[in-house]
Order: structure tokens, then sequence, then C-alpha cells
């Protein structure tokens, strides 16, 4: 080993350095410690899984639950790693992403954001404290990341969101408590939220800020308009101020969905109207005296009716 060493030395194979340090190690001078570093590894991580294990043997009911906010957290983690990195800057019109999946990912991120908080409130006993705030802060989660990442799905999940936590708070019954309390009247939350929901989708299109989420905002806010005035019209007390209401709003409505061709919402309108229409003479005719028996033929007149003008003017509609 000796002639070894010097005969690499001389040959110039290896420099000064390097033949020091095989000579400390040829007259054991260094000792290698590999294989006693690798047992004491070995045994540290024998000893550390055995303790995690007896650990969560002894607190199983209380480390299962922080187990498994863990994981959803870490979940959330990588999704949101995945979002930022293939996610592109935001932009004020429809903007495309090239990834089939990403949707998915953001819509599952969404998801296990909520449930994570969700998780936290039930575990650590907040649900009636923040039982009112629950609704408002998911809604804000979700409209914010559908502006952010462009996903309509979203929005329509923000806006069930903030419709829940507005009608949580006038609920008639305290979902936390289990008992009825009393409250104001849920049409008239429903008309005012449908209303602005119809408006902001009108703006959005209007200044050009995702003015795609149009048909979102909208699908909302006149189904919630609608059947707000629709059930105050035979729930309030001022049942034919309702009844005229959705007349008028439901006719002006026609118009405005005939002249632009969108049958979806024309179809909205003319359910509405030939309800309030409906309502109005049954009231007419009860003031009248007159006799319900003439209702046998205008039920079945008026939906032929209604049905063969669709099918006459199916071609305005062609393009939808």
């Amino acid at each position: 080993m000796n002639t070894t060493n010097k005969e690499l030395y001389q040959r110039n194979l290896i420099d000064d350095r390097q033949y020091q340090l095989l000579e400390a190690i040829r007259t054991k001078k260094i000792v290698s410690v590999y294989y006693e570093l690798r047992l004491m590894l070995y045994l540290g991580i024998m000893l550390f899984t055995g303790g995690v294990g007896y650990f969560a043997y002894q607190n199983i009911g209380y480390m299962g639950h922080l187990i498994a906010m863990f994981g959803i957290g870490a979940a959330i983690i990588v999704g949101c790693y995945f979002i930022r990195k293939f996610a592109k800057p935001y932009s004020p019109t429809e903007v495309t992403v090239s990834l089939v999946y990403f949707d998915y990912i953001l819509l599952l991120v969404s998801l296990l954001i909520i449930s994570l908080f969700a998780y936290v409130q039930v575990y650590f006993d907040l649900v009636e404290l923040l039982l009112n705030w629950t609704s408002f802060i998911s809604a804000a989660i979700f409209l914010f990341m559908a502006y952010r990442y462009d996903n309509r799905a979203l929005l329509a999940m923000a806006i069930t969101a903030f419709a829940a936590a507005v009608g949580l708070s006038i609920s008639p019954v305290n979902w936390a408590k289990g008992t009825w309390q009393l409250s104001s009247n849920l049409y008239t939350t429903s008309i005012m939220l449908g209303a602005i929901l119809a408006i902001i989708g009108q703006v959005s299109q209007y200044k050009n800020l995702k003015k795609h989420f149009r048909f979102t905002y909208q699908n909302f806010g006149l189904l919630l308009y609608f059947i707000g005035c629709i059930s105050a019209m035979f729930d309030s007390d001022y049942e034919l101020s309702y009844a005229f209401l959705t007349l008028v709003s439901a006719g002006i409505l026609t118009w405005y969905t005939w002249v632009h061709k969108e049958f979806l919402f024309f179809i909205y309108s003319n359910i509405a109207v030939y309800i309030a229409f409906t309502f109005l003479a049954f009231k007419a005719v009860n003031q009248l005296g007159g006799d319900y028996v003439v209702f046998i033929y205008y039920f079945p007149f008026t939906c032929i009716a209604y049905l063969l003008l669709l099918f006459t003017r199916k071609s305005h509609f062609a393009h939808e």
C-alpha cells in the first residue's frame, strides 16, 4: 500500500494533499464511521416512528383531526403551487389556460380551502360564533378566485354562498341552535339581491370587465328576482303591488330579450308574465263575483297558444 501510494505520487498521479490523506488512512490516523452513522440513523428512524406510533395510539381521538387538517392544508399548498405555475396574469377579458385540468385543480383547491375553514370551525367549536360570517367568507374567497383565474363555476359558487349568507341572517330558523325566530320577509331580500346581480351583469358587459360573466350574474339575478316577486304575490300583504311589479318588469324584460335574442331570459320573463297575469285575472274574477269555470278553458288555450308562438317564431332565436 505504501509502495502504491508513493508510486502514484512519484508519477504525479496524485498531489500532496491526496497523498497525505491516503497515508493517514493507511496508518489508521483517519477512521471511517460511515457504517456507524448509518446504524445510528436507522436506529433513530425506528425510535422516531415508534414514538410517533405510540403517541398517536395514546392520542388518536385528538391527533386524528389534526392529521386530517394537516393533510387538507398540504393538499391546498400543492394545488396552489400548480395554480401559480400554470396561471396567466390577470386580465379584464377572458383568459384561457393551456393546461386541460387547470379549472379542475382550481375548483378542488377552492373547495379544500372552504373545507379546511369549516373543519377548523367545527373542531374548535366556533360554529355558533362564526355562523353568520362563514358564507360571507366563502363567497369572498370564491369571488376573488373567480376573477383572478377567470372561472365562471367559482363565480356561480360565490353568488350562491353570498345568497345563502344574506338568507341566513334573516332565516326564520336559527340553524346553530335549532330554534325558530321572527324575521323579515325573504322575498324582499330575494328581489333586491336579484336586481343587484342583474345590474352588475349589465355593468360588467358595459365596462368590459369580465363581460363573459354577465350571463352568470343575470341568470342568478333574474331567477332570484322573479322567485321573490312571485312569492310576494302569494305571501305578502301587498299582493297586488307585487303582481303589477312582476307584470311590468317581466313585460319590459320580454321586450328586451326579444330584441336582443336572448332565449333563456325570454322564457324566464314569459313565465313570470303568465303567472302575474293569471294571478291578477283570478283576483279580478273574485272581485267581480265571476265564475271560476272559465279557467278550465283559460289554462289549456293559453298554454297551446304560447307553444304555437314559440314554434312559429323559433327562427328568431336561431343564432342562439
